[in-house]
Protein backbone atom coordinates (compact mmCIF):
# COMPACT_ATOMS: atom_id res chain seq x y z
CA UNK A 1 0.00 0.00 0.00
CA UNK A 2 1.48 3.33 -0.65
CA UNK A 3 2.59 5.29 2.07
CA UNK A 4 1.45 9.14 1.19
CA UNK A 5 3.81 10.34 4.51
CA UNK A 6 6.39 8.56 4.02
CA UNK A 7 6.79 9.81 0.36
CA UNK A 8 6.45 13.65 1.83
CA UNK A 9 8.76 12.74 4.53
CA UNK A 10 11.32 11.63 1.88
CA UNK A 11 10.90 14.54 -0.21
CA UNK A 12 11.25 17.32 2.73
CA UNK A 13 14.52 14.99 3.95
CA UNK A 14 16.07 15.26 0.73
CA UNK A 15 14.93 19.18 0.49
CA UNK A 16 16.96 19.35 3.61
CA UNK A 17 19.89 17.84 2.36
CA UNK A 18 19.89 19.35 -0.76
CA UNK A 19 20.24 22.53 1.25
CA UNK A 20 23.34 21.76 2.33
CA UNK A 21 26.38 23.76 0.47
CA UNK A 22 29.78 22.37 -0.29
CA UNK A 23 30.79 25.22 2.02
CA UNK A 24 28.81 23.97 4.63
CA UNK A 25 26.14 26.56 4.80
CA UNK A 26 22.87 25.83 4.79
CA UNK A 27 19.49 27.11 3.07
CA UNK A 28 16.59 26.29 5.27
CA UNK A 29 13.84 24.65 2.33
CA UNK A 30 11.09 26.42 4.41
CA UNK A 31 12.81 29.92 3.63
CA UNK A 32 10.36 30.42 0.74
CA UNK A 33 7.18 29.84 2.77
CA UNK A 34 8.56 32.15 5.14
CA UNK A 35 9.02 34.96 2.57
CA UNK A 36 6.34 34.30 0.39
CA UNK A 37 3.52 32.84 2.37
CA UNK A 38 1.80 29.89 1.98
CA UNK A 39 0.53 28.01 -1.14
CA UNK A 40 -3.12 28.79 -2.25
CA UNK A 41 -5.62 26.44 -3.12
CA UNK A 42 -6.57 28.32 -6.76
CA UNK A 43 -10.18 27.34 -6.20
CA UNK A 44 -11.09 28.11 -3.01
CA UNK A 45 -8.73 30.83 -2.22
CA UNK A 46 -7.46 29.13 1.04
CA UNK A 47 -4.10 28.51 1.99
CA UNK A 48 -2.50 25.85 2.59
CA UNK A 49 -1.71 24.40 5.94
CA UNK A 50 0.98 22.74 8.17
CA UNK A 51 2.92 20.03 6.03
CA UNK A 52 0.89 20.76 3.09
CA UNK A 53 2.31 23.93 3.16
CA UNK A 54 5.71 23.05 3.74
CA UNK A 55 5.53 20.02 1.00
CA UNK A 56 4.16 22.67 -1.96
CA UNK A 57 6.12 25.42 -0.81
CA UNK A 58 9.48 23.12 -2.06
CA UNK A 59 8.25 24.38 -6.12
CA UNK A 60 7.98 27.99 -5.51
CA UNK A 61 4.34 27.86 -7.04
CA UNK A 62 1.41 29.23 -5.01
CA UNK A 63 -1.24 28.27 -6.98
CA UNK A 64 -2.59 24.64 -6.57
CA UNK A 65 -5.55 22.20 -7.05
CA UNK A 66 -6.58 18.66 -7.32
CA UNK A 67 -7.90 17.78 -11.02
CA UNK A 68 -11.45 18.25 -10.65
CA UNK A 69 -10.80 21.93 -9.44
CA UNK A 70 -9.02 22.79 -12.32
CA UNK A 71 -11.69 21.45 -14.23
CA UNK A 72 -14.26 23.53 -12.37
CA UNK A 73 -11.41 26.73 -12.91
CA UNK A 74 -12.08 26.35 -16.76
CA UNK A 75 -8.17 24.95 -16.95
CA UNK A 76 -7.07 21.45 -17.75
CA UNK A 77 -4.35 19.74 -16.61
CA UNK A 78 -2.00 19.11 -19.26
CA UNK A 79 -1.47 15.32 -20.25
CA UNK A 80 1.32 13.87 -18.65
CA UNK A 81 1.85 16.21 -15.64
CA UNK A 82 2.41 14.21 -12.60
CA UNK A 83 0.60 15.69 -9.50
CA UNK A 84 2.26 16.46 -6.09
CA UNK A 85 0.76 14.38 -3.10
CA UNK A 86 -0.41 15.75 0.12
CA UNK A 87 -2.66 14.53 2.68
CA UNK A 88 -6.36 15.37 2.90
CA UNK A 89 -8.36 15.48 6.33
CA UNK A 90 -11.02 13.21 7.11
CA UNK A 91 -13.61 14.16 9.04
CA UNK A 92 -16.87 12.41 10.57
CA UNK A 93 -19.63 14.02 13.11
CA UNK A 94 -19.02 13.58 16.28
CA UNK A 95 -22.51 12.14 17.83
CA UNK A 96 -22.21 14.06 21.16
CA UNK A 97 -20.91 17.39 20.25
CA UNK A 98 -22.49 17.49 16.94
CA UNK A 99 -19.18 18.81 15.56
CA UNK A 100 -16.83 17.28 12.71
CA UNK A 101 -13.86 15.82 13.92
CA UNK A 102 -10.52 14.53 12.74
CA UNK A 103 -10.33 10.62 12.68
CA UNK A 104 -7.09 10.20 9.93
CA UNK A 105 -5.96 11.52 6.74
CA UNK A 106 -6.22 10.73 2.86
CA UNK A 107 -3.45 11.13 0.04
CA UNK A 108 -4.72 13.27 -2.83
CA UNK A 109 -2.71 14.59 -6.06
CA UNK A 110 -2.28 18.15 -6.58
CA UNK A 111 -1.30 20.28 -9.54
CA UNK A 112 0.32 23.66 -9.92
CA UNK A 113 -0.55 26.36 -11.94
CA UNK A 114 2.61 25.81 -13.89
CA UNK A 115 1.21 22.30 -15.28
CA UNK A 116 -2.25 23.45 -16.20
CA UNK A 117 -3.61 25.05 -19.70
CA UNK A 118 -6.18 27.83 -19.47
CA UNK A 119 -4.92 30.09 -15.91
CA UNK A 120 -4.71 33.84 -15.72
CA UNK A 121 -2.42 34.31 -12.79
CA UNK A 122 -4.48 36.74 -10.93
CA UNK A 123 -3.55 40.22 -9.36
CA UNK A 124 -0.71 40.44 -7.35
CA UNK A 125 -1.75 41.41 -3.70
CA UNK A 126 -1.26 44.86 -2.47
CA UNK A 127 1.42 45.61 -0.17
CA UNK A 128 0.77 45.11 3.42
CA UNK A 129 -0.92 47.50 5.54
CA UNK A 130 1.50 46.82 8.06
CA UNK A 131 5.46 47.02 7.84
CA UNK A 132 6.88 43.67 8.91
CA UNK A 133 8.89 44.86 11.87
CA UNK A 134 5.29 46.74 13.16
CA UNK A 135 3.56 43.35 12.62
CA UNK A 136 5.83 41.05 14.43
CA UNK A 137 6.31 43.75 17.09
CA UNK A 138 2.39 43.69 17.99
CA UNK A 139 2.23 39.45 17.30
CA UNK A 140 4.81 39.71 20.81
CA UNK A 141 3.68 41.93 22.91
CA UNK A 142 0.05 41.09 22.64
CA UNK A 143 1.11 37.45 23.33
CA UNK A 144 1.73 38.50 27.07
CA UNK A 145 5.33 36.36 27.10
CA UNK A 146 7.59 37.22 29.60
CA UNK A 147 11.09 38.84 28.04
CA UNK A 148 14.63 39.02 28.89
CA UNK A 149 17.43 40.60 27.53
CA UNK A 150 21.17 39.98 27.77
CA UNK A 151 23.41 37.96 27.36
CA UNK A 152 24.30 36.43 23.65
CA UNK A 153 22.20 33.33 23.39
CA UNK A 154 18.57 33.34 22.83
CA UNK A 155 16.40 30.24 24.44
CA UNK A 156 13.66 29.60 26.40
CA UNK A 157 13.54 29.00 30.31
CA UNK A 158 10.45 26.45 30.64
CA UNK A 159 10.91 26.27 34.45
CA UNK A 160 10.77 29.92 34.62
CA UNK A 161 8.25 31.06 31.60
CA UNK A 162 10.48 33.54 30.22
CA UNK A 163 12.33 34.52 26.98
CA UNK A 164 15.76 35.33 27.24
CA UNK A 165 17.33 37.54 24.12
CA UNK A 166 20.29 39.29 23.20
CA UNK A 167 19.57 42.87 23.15
CA UNK A 168 18.59 44.27 19.85
CA UNK A 169 21.92 45.68 18.84
CA UNK A 170 23.77 42.36 18.62
CA UNK A 171 21.33 41.66 15.84
CA UNK A 172 22.50 43.05 12.15
CA UNK A 173 19.21 43.96 11.52
CA UNK A 174 15.66 44.60 13.48
CA UNK A 175 14.02 41.99 11.49
CA UNK A 176 16.77 39.84 12.86
CA UNK A 177 15.94 40.66 16.34
CA UNK A 178 12.35 39.64 15.81
CA UNK A 179 12.88 36.91 13.96
CA UNK A 180 14.60 35.08 16.52
CA UNK A 181 11.53 36.05 19.23
CA UNK A 182 9.14 34.64 16.98
CA UNK A 183 11.17 31.18 17.46
CA UNK A 184 11.32 31.34 21.04
CA UNK A 185 7.93 32.42 21.05
CA UNK A 186 6.63 29.61 19.31
CA UNK A 187 8.50 27.69 22.54
CA UNK A 188 7.17 29.97 24.82
CA UNK A 189 3.65 28.32 23.19
CA UNK A 190 4.33 25.02 24.58
CA UNK A 191 4.36 25.21 28.15
CA UNK A 192 2.18 23.06 29.92
CA UNK A 193 -0.70 26.33 30.74
CA UNK A 194 -0.75 26.71 27.09
CA UNK A 195 0.08 24.26 24.80
CA UNK A 196 1.46 21.69 26.78
CA UNK A 197 4.33 20.16 24.65
CA UNK A 198 6.66 17.68 25.75
CA UNK A 199 9.63 21.01 26.22
CA UNK A 200 12.56 18.66 27.05
CA UNK A 201 15.45 21.56 26.70
CA UNK A 202 18.08 19.98 28.74
CA UNK A 203 20.26 17.64 26.43
CA UNK A 204 21.19 18.93 22.83
CA UNK A 205 20.75 16.75 20.46
CA UNK A 206 18.19 13.99 21.84
CA UNK A 207 14.70 13.34 20.47
CA UNK A 208 12.46 15.38 22.37
CA UNK A 209 14.54 18.37 21.70
CA UNK A 210 15.22 18.01 18.41
CA UNK A 211 11.51 17.88 17.65
CA UNK A 212 10.86 20.65 19.84
CA UNK A 213 13.36 22.63 17.36
CA UNK A 214 11.84 21.68 14.43
CA UNK A 215 8.20 22.51 15.59
CA UNK A 216 9.68 25.65 16.36
CA UNK A 217 11.66 26.03 13.23
CA UNK A 218 8.56 25.32 11.10
CA UNK A 219 6.24 27.68 13.31
CA UNK A 220 8.92 30.66 13.05
CA UNK A 221 8.66 30.35 9.10
CA UNK A 222 4.47 30.56 9.27
CA UNK A 223 4.96 33.47 11.81
CA UNK A 224 7.19 35.11 9.69
CA UNK A 225 4.73 34.43 6.50
CA UNK A 226 2.45 36.43 8.56
CA UNK A 227 4.13 39.07 9.45
CA UNK A 228 6.81 40.09 6.83
CA UNK A 229 10.23 39.58 8.76
CA UNK A 230 12.53 37.12 7.97
CA UNK A 231 13.81 34.71 10.00
CA UNK A 232 16.13 34.52 12.14
CA UNK A 233 19.92 33.42 11.85
CA UNK A 234 20.15 29.73 13.07
CA UNK A 235 23.63 28.97 14.58
CA UNK A 236 24.94 25.11 15.22
CA UNK A 237 22.77 24.34 11.99
CA UNK A 238 24.96 21.44 11.56
CA UNK A 239 24.29 20.28 14.71
CA UNK A 240 21.00 20.88 14.37
CA UNK A 241 20.23 19.33 10.72
CA UNK A 242 21.72 15.96 12.10
CA UNK A 243 19.32 15.60 14.41
CA UNK A 244 16.67 16.47 12.67
CA UNK A 245 17.22 14.05 10.16
CA UNK A 246 17.49 11.26 11.98
CA UNK A 247 14.07 12.18 14.08
CA UNK A 248 12.40 11.91 10.53
CA UNK A 249 14.19 9.23 8.92
CA UNK A 250 13.05 7.18 12.36
CA UNK A 251 9.44 7.92 12.14
CA UNK A 252 8.03 9.16 8.64
CA UNK A 253 4.62 10.53 11.19
CA UNK A 254 7.08 13.05 12.94
CA UNK A 255 7.13 15.64 10.13
CA UNK A 256 2.93 15.98 9.88
CA UNK A 257 3.29 16.00 13.62
CA UNK A 258 5.73 18.60 13.97
CA UNK A 259 4.52 20.81 11.09
CA UNK A 260 0.83 20.07 12.90
CA UNK A 261 2.01 21.48 15.65
CA UNK A 262 3.66 24.23 14.43
CA UNK A 263 0.51 24.96 12.88
CA UNK A 264 -1.05 25.34 15.92
CA UNK A 265 1.41 27.53 17.20
CA UNK A 266 0.97 29.92 15.11
CA UNK A 267 -2.95 30.01 15.67
CA UNK A 268 -2.49 30.12 18.84
CA UNK A 269 -0.47 33.24 18.71
CA UNK A 270 -2.51 34.92 15.74
CA UNK A 271 -5.71 34.05 17.59
CA UNK A 272 -4.31 35.07 21.18
CA UNK A 273 -3.25 39.09 19.47
CA UNK A 274 -6.50 39.24 17.31
CA UNK A 275 -8.34 38.81 20.85
CA UNK A 276 -6.26 41.25 22.42
CA UNK A 277 -6.75 43.58 19.93
CA UNK A 278 -10.93 43.09 20.10
CA UNK A 279 -11.10 43.26 23.56
CA UNK A 280 -9.22 46.95 23.31
CA UNK A 281 -11.56 48.02 20.61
Amino acid sequence: MRDIQLEITQKFITAIEAGISSTGSWVRPWQRLATEGAAVNAKTGKEYRGMNALILSLSGCQHWAGYGQWSEKGCQVRKGEKGTPILAPLLKKDNKTGENVLFGFRGVSVFSSEQVDGWVEPVAPTARTIAPVAAAVALIDKSGASIQHGGDSAHYVPSMDYIQLPHMTAFSTPEGYYGTALHELTHWTGHKSRLDRELNTSRFGDEAYAFEELVAELSSAFLCATTGVHMGYMENHARYLASWLRVLKNDSKALMTAAAQAQKAHDYLVEKEKAAVQKVA
